[in-house]
Formats: structure tokens, C-alpha cells, sequence
């Protein structure tokens, strides 16, 4: 997929109107998400999404802690710079562009470390929920 078409897909989903508020909101939310990956999941996600867009995934290098003491939407609206209650709305919006672009079989294993509270997100297409 296209970083336009991309970015138009998280546009229509969440209302967002300007094309760079998009593209920021998107990064915010990647870049929440890297946060509680393991780096190997972060990378091939990466490899799957518009270079543009999975930057802040590549160039994210950190040490895995499955203890994130952070909310998660409260990432994403500060990574985004959204506000807090547009979090959930674009935070789902991403998930689902991403599920439109990623391989079904590697977004169940990329999704399986990932805690209930972010796992919710992705409820949109079950089928990607980890078994």
C-alpha cells in the first residue's frame, strides 16, 4: 500500500482533515506500538508498512520490557499529539490501515506479545488476534 493511500484510509477513519496531522498521528501511534514490541517484531512490521511511515519503526531501538507501565492510549495521544480522547478512535484507525497492508500471518505473531489493553485495538478484524 501507498504512504497516500495510507494516510488517506487513517484520514477517513479518524476525521482527521490534514493530510500531516495524519501522518504525524500515524507515527505516534507506530511509534507507541514499538514500544511493546520485541525489536525483531518492530522490524519486520516495519518491512511491511510504506518506508515513510515505518521510520520511526526502523530507527526505533530499544530494550524489550513486557512490564510497559505506560497506558497505551495515553502514549498515542502524546506521541500523536492528539488529545486523549481521540486516542482510542486513532489508535484503531491505524490498526486497521495496518491490517489492510501486512500479511494476516505475521500480524498474529507481531500481535501476541502485545497486552489486552492494546490487543483491544485490533479487534476489528479478529482474525488477526493472536490464537
Amino acid at each position: 500500500m501507498y504512504e497516500d493511500v495510507f494516510i488517506a484510509e487513517v484520514r477517513e477513519k479518524t476525521g482527521i482533515s490534514d493530510p500531516e496531522s495524519a501522518r504525524r498521528a500515524l507515527r505516534g501511534v507506530l511509534h507507541a506500538l514499538a514500544n511493546r514490541l520485541p525489536d525483531g517484531w518492530v522490524h519486520q512490521l516495519a518491512a511491511e508498512l510504506p518506508p515513510t511511515l515505518a521510520e520511526p519503526l526502523w530507527g526505533y531501538q530499544h530494550l524489550y520490557d513486557q512490564e510497559v507501565h505506560l497506558d497505551f492510549l495515553a502514549d498515542v495521544a502524546a506521541r500523536a499529539s492528539v488529545a486523549p480522547a481521540d486516542a482510542e478512535r486513532l489508535a484503531r484507525a491505524v490498526f486497521a490501515a495496518v491490517a489492510g497492508t501486512c500479511d494476516p500471518a505475521l500480524l498474529r505473531r507481531v500481535y501476541q506479545p502485545l497486552t489486552s489493553d492494546v490487543l483491544v485495538l485490533t479487534e476489528a478484524d479478529s482474525s488477526l488476534l493472536p490464537v
